[in-house]
């Protein structure tokens, strides 16, 4: 099915076009189509404009009113289905609305277990936060008490080392 905005652009490009011809138009038009001879002879013979029209005239030979009648018939009854397309396509476009904020009515009183499920699992991924949140702060105090130990243990080798030097300056002197 279209959705609603191609719907929309179609139905605005048919609305904008000339309206089609009358039934009248459309035989005539398809009559002159069918016997094209007219033209080609009309064209072709020499002579005034009415010796030109008349031996185009006679050199139809069958005119086949029944055959362009139906044509011209088929051609008005496409011309009327596309109209009722468009005429349908826009009641489509009114209701679609409607049918809209009805199921979504419909839809809060149901239960969804897409919902629920949805939210299982954003619990789930909330205490597995929380909990690697915990293991890295465990980690991060881990790290510094490390790093407390060992500027304390080269606080004291640098104080060791002032004593040795102290030492030996005091045994050579």
């Amino acid at each position: 099915m279209l959705n609603k905005k191609t719907l929309q652009s179609i139905l605005s490009f048919t609305e904008n076009q000339h309206p089609a011809p009358s039934f009248v138009v459309i035989y005539i038009l398809t009559w002159f189509t069918w016997h094209n001879q007219i033209f080609s002879y009309f064209i072709n013979t020499e002579g005034n404009f009415f010796t030109k029209v008349m031996t185009s005239l006679g050199a139809i030979e069958d005119n086949q009113y029944l055959v362009v009648f139906f044509i011209t018939c088929l051609l008005f009854i496409i011309r009327l289905a596309f109209n009722y397309l468009m005429f349908r396509s826009r009641e489509v476009l009114n209701n679609a609305d409607d049918n809209f904020a009805n199921a979504r009515e419909d839809q809060i009183f149901e239960k969804n277990d897409d919902i629920s499920s949805l939210m299982a699992t954003l619990t789930k991924t909330r205490q597995k936060l929380r909990e690697s949140q915990e293991r890295e702060k465990k980690a991060i105090e881990e790290k510094n008490a490390t790093i407390k130990k060992l500027i304390a243990m080269q606080h004291q080798l640098d104080e060791a080392q002032a004593d040795i030097d102290i030492l030996h300056k005091e045994n050579r002197g």
